[in-house]
Parts: structure tokens; C-alpha cells; sequence
């Protein structure tokens, strides 16, 4: 039997290889646990969503940009700048109540080359004639009080234009007493000065006295008289009547 050779059938399990090393036994990639996948779903939602935020950012950029409309032009460029579309909705609105206050208000002004309506308006308790609000006091300061009084109440000291005015002073004071006007004597000038910087027309009206150092204008029915600053009258204040 020595030198004979034997052949054999193996039957090998169909789980080994060539290596000799079962199937089961050979190493497997783990699977991936199911957070890791989640977290990869919600990495490219995340992503997704942020690239639909940046689109719609610019689309409410471009918007804003197309609503404000062009940069008015700078003064001296070319003469001409662009109204604000705010500003002029403001202005066409402020015209629109205005002209509502007109219709309610006013008078149709005679005809004439303007044409329109010939209204001014006076805040309360201020009595109106021609361009201007006149307001009276009631009690009694001196000149230089009563000169506050007005500059508080945006206005000023009466200033007397015409004799038509002083005419019309006589109704509005009843002609009892003494009232501060804006007249008086600055030191340095020694004459009779409007405190709108105009001196007393004598060929309009008449000097109230001489024109001395500490004295006051003031008026008593159609006159102006002459008193010390420091006497305590009431006073008349005036501003521009408010056109509609």
C-alpha cells in the first residue's frame, strides 16, 4: 500500500473560504446608529431651509429698495431733486385738510386777479383785523413784563402801522384805560422806536411826549401816550393772522 496515493471527496460547509475562516466569523461594518441618521436628515433640512431664508431676505431687500425709489438728486447737481414720495403725500394731505378748513370757514374773496377764498384765522381769545391777531390782558405789568408776556405767547408788543389801526384799537379797549404798546425810547438812540427796529412816523402819528430815557408808549382810545416803563398798565400783543 506504501506509495499509493488516495484521493478524497471533501465536503467542505458552504460557509468557509479559501482562508479557512468561516463567514460568520469574519468581521461586519457596524450599522449606523438611527440618531446619526437623523441628524444627517436634519443637517440637510437645516440646509435647505437656510438657503430659502437668504432668497426671500433678498427678494424684502429688493422691495424695500423699489419702494423708497431713487435718493433725491443733491442740491446743485442738475437743479432739480426728487421729491420724497413721503413728503409729498404729507403736503398733499396738509392741502387737503386745508382746503376742507377753507370751504367750512371762509368767505369766497372778492373777485379779483387771485381769486380763491380770503380767510386768516386766529388761535382762541385773539381778536382778528386785517393780517393781524390782536390779544389784550386782563391784569397789569409793566413795560418791560408785558414785552415777555408777548415773546411767550409767540408774539409780540403791539406795533402800530396806521391810523386805520389806531381807530380800531378804540373798539377793542373800549377806550378806559391805558394799554403797553411796543413803543419806547432806547437809551442809546433817544428817540421813539418801534420794537421792530422802525421809528415813530410823526407825520403818521402824533409824539406822545418827549423822548426821554425810561418812557414807554401807550394807548387810550385812538392816542398814544407817554408813561415810565416801570407803571403798571395791561397790554396788547400781536401776530400773524394764520391765511387758509
Amino acid at each position: 500500500m506504501a506509495g499509493e496515493i488516495v484521493y478524497a471527496d471533501l465536503h467542505l460547509p458552504s460557509g468557509f473560504l479559501g482562508s479557512g475562516v468561516p463567514l460568520s466569523a469574519q468581521p461586519l461594518s457596524p450599522p449606523s446608529p438611527r440618531w446619526h441618521r437623523t441628524a444627517l436628515w436634519v443637517g440637510w433640512i437645516g440646509n435647505i431651509v437656510l438657503v430659502i431664508a437668504v432668497i426671500a431676505l433678498g427678494i424684502w431687500v429688493s422691495h424695500l429698495v423699489s419702494e423708497k425709489g431713487p435718493t433725491p438728486a443733491a442740491p446743485g447737481s442738475d437743479g432739480v431733486g426728487s421729491r420724497d414720495p413721503s413728503t409729498a403725500e404729507c403736503s398733499a394731505r396738509l392741502e387737503r385738510f386745508r382746503s376742507h378748513l377753507s370751504q367750512r370757514l371762509c368767505h369766497p374773496a372778492p373777485s379779483g386777479p387771485a381769486g380763491g377764498s380770503e380767510c386768516k384765522l386766529c388761535p382762541t381769545d385773539w381778536r382778528l383785523h386785517g393780517d393781524k391777531c390782536y390779544w389784550v390782558s386782563r391784569g397789569g405789568e409793566m413795560w418791560s413784563e408785558s414785552r415777555t408776556d408777548c415773546s411767550a405767547r409767540g408774539s409780540q408788543l403791539l406795533v402800530i402801522q396806521d391810523p386805520k389801526e389806531l381807530e380800531f384799537l378804540k373798539d377793542l379797549t373800549q377806550g378806559s384805560h391805558l394799554f403797553w404798546i411796543g413803543l419806547s425810547v432806547p437809551s442809546p438812540e433817544k428817540a421813539w422806536t418801534w420794537l421792530d427796529g422802525s421809528r415813530l412816523d410823526q407825520s403818521l402819528f402824533q409824539a406822545p411826549g418827549p423822548a426821554k430815557g425810561n418812557s414807554c408808549g401807550a394807548v387810550k382810545g385812538n392816542q398814544i401816550h407817554s408813561d415810565t416803563c416801570d407803571s403798571a398798565f395791561q397790554w396788547i400783543c400781536q401776530r400773524d393772522a394764520i391765511p387758509l
